[in-house]
């Protein structure tokens, strides 16, 4: 196993709360049972802005992709904690770019990869492995990823709302810095998390979190905590902030207060 790895799961436990069910309902998917829903209920006491949040961090993520396929001509992408399928999903906003896009869906959860596997793969274009971003090596020697992902040249990395499922103990830094230092030239990192300045509600989300998912969560962290990241690569605009600000103002939901999403996109330039 890799940098603080957590041994992937095979099988499917409805009892305790999955983030990507927890997502997947808060985003109005089917693909939701009890436990999730009590568990968003239980952060939606925490969070009252909750639904718009997950929303805005998605509109964020589907621009980047947008931005990066049409602007500049970014062509694979790797999409860690993919999620379960959405109604619109990160291949097919690449592939409206260019056809010939390919993307490699990464997920811990075993009923992710099921769903993605009958929803989102297609021959020669997009594959989804079950895989943790703190297994590097697991990543790059899976013969899926070799064939569709060419690393000799740019590479787009998607981390949208999935290192707050990742505590420091399990050196998330490390992990990225190391996916990176094997891209090629011109690389991007789109990266934000769940951040707060207020160290008492960080805590109450970790609490129920923690409870909820039986241990399958990280933490809420400071921005200057998130601004590590990004070390080394060279910001496209507008930088590092609050991601979701920028959504809610497309989609007319309130500006988040106390918890929001918070990262930006880097290019890797040696």
């Amino acid at each position: 196993m890799g940098l603080g790895q957590r041994p992937l799961a095979r099988t499917v436990d409805v009892t305790v709360a999955s983030v990507a069910r927890m997502y997947d309902f808060l985003l109005r998917g089917k693909d939701s049972y009890p436990a999730d829903r009590a568990a968003c209920e239980r952060l939606a006491e925490a969070v009252p802005d909750l639904v718009s949040l997950v929303e805005s961090q998605r509109a964020f993520s589907l621009a980047a992709v947008h931005r990066l396929a049409t602007r500049h001509g970014v062509r694979q992408f790797l999409d860690f904690g993919c999620g379960l399928p959405s109604w619109v999903n990160t291949h097919q906003v690449a592939q409206q770019a260019d056809r010939a896009s390919r993307v490699v869906y990464i997920d811990r959860d075993p009923m992710v990869v099921a769903h993605g596997r009958a929803m989102l793969e297609e021959q020669g274009s997009t594959a989804v492995i079950q895989g943790d971003l703190l297994d590097g090596e697991g990543l790059f020697g899976n013969p899926r990823v070799s064939e569709l992902i060419d690393f000799t040249r740019p590479v787009a990395v998607m981390m949208t709302s999935v290192l707050h499922c990742l505590a420091d103990d399990e050196r998330p830094a490390e992990a990225v810095r190391g996916l990176l230092d094997r891209l090629a030239d011109g690389s991007f990192l789109v990266l934000s998390q769940w951040v707060s300045e207020d160290v008492t509600l960080r805590d109450r989300i970790a609490r129920i979190m923690h409870r909820s998912t039986a241990g399958s969560w990280g933490q809420v962290r400071a921005p200057a905590e998130v601004d590590t990241f990004f070390r080394g690569l060279a910001l496209e605009e507008p930088g590092l902030g609050d991601v979701s600000a920028t959504a809610h103002t497309r989609l007319g939901a309130p500006e988040a207060s106390n918890l929001y999403e918070y990262g930006g996109v880097g290019r890797l330039q040696r």
